[in-house]
């Protein structure tokens, strides 16, 4: 084709194939015609083929003339002409961004949610003051598109104007702003965030924490502070959880002299000391739930004294089964003269949960002096894991009895392996463990995985030989893994 002429005739035709093979040749040619000829072919054809080849040949031939043409789409009458129109201005807009900033005046307010988000899809810096200016326009669905454009372009400085809309914007631009904010990950606008006058919904304080405690450095915690002191208990939980997340990927000591020196938690001691019931339970629970050493070693040293102590103790008696589980967790932080003094009051309880969040505190705590509960304890089949863990870490070797006379009263499989290799961690060598293992491996019925485990406990014994019989047997297991690890042992 020598022509745009030729192109046009082409296009003119009703046969598919050569409209393909001019729509083809088109973007060699980028006269007005063609281009007009093009959209013509577009807005008539009802073929899909011949619609997707005239959207990309329009992307590659761009040109201001084709932004202009394509602009007066975004109001037609069919759908998949504006939706045509909006893609392609997406991908040439910036040949004629000007044009396209001038619709963002347009009376149509669909006419303008589309330029805002082509004006967001181009991430042209010359639309940031025009996108500003839609951040009061009437309709919510331009704002948000404004909002999220400003959000792709990624001007910090403009979205500090974004930020001063959030606490009256409506729910929806609320966390478009957020989501904006996240996208650049400025610390500055993070602050600027948390300095508001939080005149807004609660539903939004969760996707600002978010952002926070994703987004927020070391710099955000005492803006995370100050405001602490305005909200509510829940918020003010929410602020303890942000904290917490920065300190964990930070400079523990930078964030733990910030919260020093700003008495950051004199003020949590003061509500543990003098504020209502549900004041209490509320941070005590979220406290509770906090996992790294460090930072329960700083709480304890800075909110736990005798008397906090004390309240929390008076607090988790008063409090129903429920209200015990969420405050029993908070006992870790207990010296260790109360926690030897209170700890066995849990195990008094008919409850699993209270039980077993116990135990998890003696283990932290390495509490032995509490160890006279669990004997009766390895008699309850649903706390004996928790039990059996606790016996190991505290290598409470004078258990070892207790556990060897259950042992034998015990009908479920994996609950005797569990007994067993409590033994075996506790008195490896004892012979009455390796009686029990050859014992257990001559039973024809175990699973192969059954079978693994005894041979990783017999890696644990120092004297092999008592096995040999029944290893060199299992050197011939179908089972390749069973066989290998039966070898290793013989070989060591």
């Amino acid at each position: 084709m020598n022509s745009a002429k030729e192109i046009i005739q082409m296009l003119n035709t009703d046969d598919y194939i050569l409209q393909k093979e001019a729509i083809e040749s088109a973007p060699n040619f980028k006269e007005p015609e063609v281009v007009d000829s093009l959209i013509d072919l577009f807005i008539k054809t009802k073929n899909k083929m011949i619609e997707e080849h005239i959207t990309d040949a329009l992307k590659q031939i761009g040109g201001s003339y084709t932004v202009e043409k394509l602009l007066r789409l975004l109001n037609h009458e069919e759908a998949r002409v504006r939706v045509f129109a909006f893609e392609v201005l997406c991908k040439i807009g910036n040949d004629n961004i000007q044009a396209i900033i001038k619709e963002a005046e347009n009376p149509d307010k669909n006419v303008r949610k589309f330029i805002v988000d082509i004006l967001g899809a181009l991430k042209n810096r010359e639309a940031v003051n025009v996108l500003i200016n839609r951040l009061s326009d009437d309709d919510v669905n331009v704002v948000q598109g404004a909002v999220e454009a400003l959000g792709n372009i990624g001007d910090v400085e403009a979205l500090k104007k974004v930020i001063e809309f959030l606490p009256s914007a409506h729910l929806w631009v609320q966390w478009t702003i957020i989501e904006s904010i996240k996208k650049v990950n400025s610390k500055e606008l993070i602050s600027d965030v948390l300095k508001l006058p939080w005149e807004i919904e609660d539903i939004i304080f969760d996707s600002i924490f978010d952002m926070v405690k994703e987004n927020g450095e070391l710099e955000n915690i005492e803006d995370a502070i100050n405001l602490y002191t305005k909200l509510s208990t829940q918020l003010r939980v929410k602020i303890m959880e942000t904290i917490y997340s920065i300190y964990l990927r930070s400079d523990k000591q930078k964030i733990e002299k910030i919260l020093s020196d700003i008495r950051f938690f004199d003020e949590i001691k003061a509500i543990l000391m003098y504020g209502n019931d549900n004041q209490k339970f509320e941070i005590l629970k979220y406290l509770g739930s906090i996992e790294d050493k460090d930072f329960i070693s700083f709480i304890k040293s800075k909110v736990f004294d005798e008397t906090v102590i004390l309240n929390t103790i008076k607090l988790y008696y008063i409090s129903d089964t429920f209200g015990k589980r969420g405050l029993i967790r908070a006992f870790k932080y207990f010296n260790r003269s109360k926690l030897v003094e209170y700890i066995k009051e849990i195990f008094k309880s008919d409850d699993d949960i209270l039980k077993i969040n116990g135990l998890k505190i003696i283990r932290y705590n390495n509490i032995k002096e509490a160890a006279d509960v669990l004997p009766e304890m390895i008699k309850e089949g649903n706390l004996l894991p928790e039990v059996l863990k606790t016996v190991i870490e505290l290598d409470l070797k004078e258990l070892f009895d207790r556990i060897y006379e259950e042992y034998f009263k015990v009908k479920i499989d994996d609950t005797k392996l569990l007994m067993l290799e409590c033994m075996v961690q506790l008195k490896p060598d004892d012979p009455r463990v390796v009686t029990l293992i050859k014992d257990e491996l001559a039973n024809e019925l175990l699973s192969d995985s059954h079978i693994l485990k005894l041979l990783q406990l017999i890696q644990k014994i120092g004297n092999k030989e008592p096995f040999r019989a029944q290893l060199e047997y299992l050197v011939n297991h179908p089972n390749m893994e069973i066989s290998i690890e039966a070898q290793d042992l013989l070989g060591s």
